[in-house]
């Protein structure tokens, strides 16, 4: 089996109550309001800006972090940004659960891969190389989504742990093996 690593996990929970976004937006440190379809705040909880752990915030309460490579980092994150957001909010509960939502893995195959006819033999697939280096699929049984580069990369997501996404992993490395898509 070839080696599997996290790259980034999303993780999810709520602050218990209704929160006012500009508020937060400006008076949260590192924190940034974007408005739009989905009004939200941004925080980078880092505070360096350069995109490691980052909290996004929703009006109904409900936040996520990402930028962590397991659920122990996400708590942590999750319990940080929660903290932030209760010294200004002091009816923000601390003790909500906190679900790991998606997992994004990596994997090398070690060979390279023909996108075009992993396309052609996967029904549903997406590639069109004008717009995109990769085929995207997407399996129902183990559910998970894929893309595959022609250097051999497999990026694994809508996953929620590494055991499925090993699991996914394996079942389309059996698919492109019986295939003959890979050697």
């Amino acid at each position: 089996m070839v080696a599997l690593r996290v790259e980034n996990v999303i993780a999810s929970s709520s602050l218990g109550k209704e929160v006012e976004l500009v508020r937060l937006g400006t008076e949260l440190e590192h924190a940034q309001y974007t408005r739009g379809l989905t009004p939200s705040v941004i925080v980078d909880l880092d505070g360096d800006g350069a995109g490691g752990r980052t909290g996004l915030v929703f009006g109904s309460g409900k936040i996520y972090v990402t930028g962590v490579d397991d659920l122990t980092a996400g708590r942590e994150a999750v319990t940080q940004l929660r903290k932030a957001i209760k010294a200004l909010d002091p009816k923000v509960s601390l003790r909500k659960g906190v679900k790991l939502e998606n997992m994004v893995t990596r994997a090398d195959l070690g060979a390279t891969l023909d996108l075009a006819a992993i396309a052609a033999a996967v029904p549903g697939a997406d590639y069109d190389l004008a717009r995109f280096a990769g085929v995207v699929i997407r399996l129902d049984e183990p559910s998970a989504s894929f893309i595959l580069f022609r250097s051999g990369i497999v990026v694994v997501t809508d996953v929620s742990s590494e055991t499925h996404s090993r699991s996914a992993l394996k079942a389309l490395s059996k698919f492109l093996h019986a295939a003959s898509l890979i050697g």
